[in-house]
């Protein structure tokens, strides 16, 4: 099963190296975690990193769990700040230089959070809030705080903007498995911004969490698409 955004694309190498589409007005990078991490690296931000290990943070590609094959992009984290950020971020090449557009994405994940279910500080699936972003670079903890503007929790920041969460109504609360979830969109807002002069930008897709305990999510496919304006 293909993203519904992805329906046009094919199935040629150029696609699995994560290259650039050249679709007439809206450039498509596709990322297939199959295939490695393709340049993408794990970021995490709002915490203490001076009490880390309390964190459990893990990262980096990992075999699917049971019922899935193949590999995908593994983010864990335990919430104990009530505000723990877990990303993936990648810099992005090729853009017209000082260029303005708009970034819409599309991103197939498995997840073990249900809907509807109680957890500590907010719900395992609603309170945690799905963003992406862009930033003129890279994108990193400083201090105690990401370096660009992503908002908090369910609230855009002028880097970023929510496109909605992790809940499943496929599994139920008890339940130890995961299940697969497409997200799509560009936010309530569309998210516009201004490429580098060498036509790069850094991108960013991660969880933003109220929920104070333990996330874990496989990043499986992911494709940003840059309309020019």
């Amino acid at each position: 099963m293909k993203l519904p955004a992805l329906a046009l694309l094919t199935s040629s190498l150029l696609l699995l190296n994560g290259c650039e589409l050249d679709t007439g007005t809206s450039p498509a990078h596709y990322y297939d975690f199959r295939q490695g991490n393709q340049q993408w690296q794990a970021g995490f931000s709002d915490y203490p990193t001076d009490n880390a290990t309390t964190y459990e943070l893990e990262s980096g590609i990992r075999n699917l769990p049971t019922g899935y094959t193949g590999q995908g992009f593994y983010l864990k984290g335990m919430n104990r700040s009530d505000d723990l950020f877990m990303y993936i971020k990648r810099k992005i090449t090729g853009l017209e230089p000082a260029t303005r557009y708009q970034l819409s994405v599309s991103v197939r994940f498995l997840t073990d959070a249900a809907s509807d279910c109680m957890g500590v500080g907010g719900a395992p699936g609603e309170s945690v809030y799905l963003k992406f972003g862009y930033a003129s670079q890279e994108p990193q903890q400083s201090g105690y705080y990401l370096n660009v503007d992503k908002g908090n929790q369910s609230q855009d920041g002028s880097n970023a903007r929510v496109i909605g969460n992790i809940a499943s109504g496929e599994i139920s609360c008890d339940s130890d498995k995961f299940a697969s979830k497409i997200v799509s969109g560009s936010g309530n807002t569309p998210l516009q911004f201004t490429s580098n002069a060498d036509g790069s930008i850094w991108v960013f897709l991660g969880t933003d969490s109220g929920f104070e305990g333990l996330t874990r999510l496989y990043y499986r496919e992911l494709e940003l698409r840059f309309t020019p304006l």
